[in-house]
């Protein structure tokens, strides 16, 4: 008969199959547990470090069950948590009144006397040294009345209306410098645009003014008015005027604004110049036309089709 040894694991005799004085357990489960134990636990992996119970492992490589439930895991690393927060100790905190020293709860961290007697005597103690402003007579800061109010509130008027007329007086009408239209801001800030946009306009192209060509007028004869010397001012329709052709492609489903737009900023003309600007599209098909007759902008579009007597068979 061979040498018995005994298991490191489960302390079982068992004959060794292989060298004599190496093998140490066993069976292939003992080791894995033996391992396991040693390397993440530091105990054995059948007993469950909460309860007690016997813990059933799959007898696979890898990680074994440590608990028997996940309830008895989480109440084993509650306690481990609270452990580690008594070593730390707590943080103490001397008393403003009577000055002891004493330990904050847990589940406080703010807390600053060691009792609410303590509390209530510092703060009666407080109001005496610093009385509250008693109400009295004060004047309104708008009409310079006296009033009386039986709670302070360290207001300055003596009625909402006189608010709302002083308010009133910190801001002003204004013009925006691109669009021409009115608005309304403080006195004191520097706002020269109604919005983010007109500001963006105008920062683009100084030079010219959106607004100056706007008719402010709401009159009907004003209006009528306006536009017959405009008319007049405006050069006179002339048959062989320039016609500018924009290269590249434009989507047909632009608008008016950015037909300008790209007159303006990529061509660098002037769209009131009185000339005829020619746009294409993508396909070759159709054009657009734009043009400033002295009033307003004439926009038309065009689209050229092959006539079907023309087609040439193969």
């Amino acid at each position: 008969m061979g040498t018995e040894h005994k298991c490191q694991w489960c302390g079982k005799e068992f004959e060794p199959t292989c060298h004599k004085s190496r093998q140490k357990f066993c069976s292939a489960e003992c080791r894995i547990k033996y391992h396991n134990a040693k390397r993440y636990y530091g105990g054995k992996v059948d007993v469950c470090p909460e309860c007690g119970a016997p813990v059933e492992q799959s007898g696979e490589r890898g990680r074994w069950r440590r608990f028997c439930s996940d309830r008895c895991r989480q109440e084993y690393h509650r306690k481990q948590r609270q452990e580690k927060q008594h070593e730390q100790g707590r943080g103490k905190q001397v008393c403003p009144n009577c000055g002891v020293e004493f330990e904050l709860d847990w589940n406080c961290k703010t807390r600053r006397f060691c009792s609410d007697e303590c509390r209530k005597e510092w703060w009666k103690e407080y109001r005496k040294a610093n009385p509250s402003r008693e109400p009295g007579m004060r004047r309104c800061a708008f009409c310079g009345k006296e009033f009386t109010s039986e709670r302070w509130h360290g207001g300055e008027y003596c009625s909402r209306e006189c608010y709302l007329q002083a308010m009133a007086q910190t801001r002003e009408d204004r013009v925006c410098g691109w669009c021409g239209e009115g608005f309304s801001t403080f006195v004191k800030s520097e706002q020269k645009y109604c919005s983010r946009e007109c500001a963006a306009a105008a920062r683009h192209d100084p030079g010219h003014k959106r607004g100056m060509r706007r008719i402010r007028y709401t009159n009907a004869e004003d209006w009528k008015e306006q536009l017959h010397e405009a008319s007049k001012k405006s050069p006179p329709p002339r048959r062989g005027k320039r016609v500018w052709l924009v290269c590249g492609e434009t989507s047909m489903y632009t608008g008016l604004d950015g037909l300008l737009g790209i007159i303006r900023y990529q061509l660098n003309h002037s769209p009131y110049d009185g000339n005829l600007y020619v746009f294409r599209d993508f396909s070759g098909t159709m054009i657009k036309y734009l043009e400033w007759d002295g009033a307003g902008f004439c926009l038309s579009k065009r689209r050229g089709r092959k006539s079907s007597a023309r087609r040439t068979k193969k």
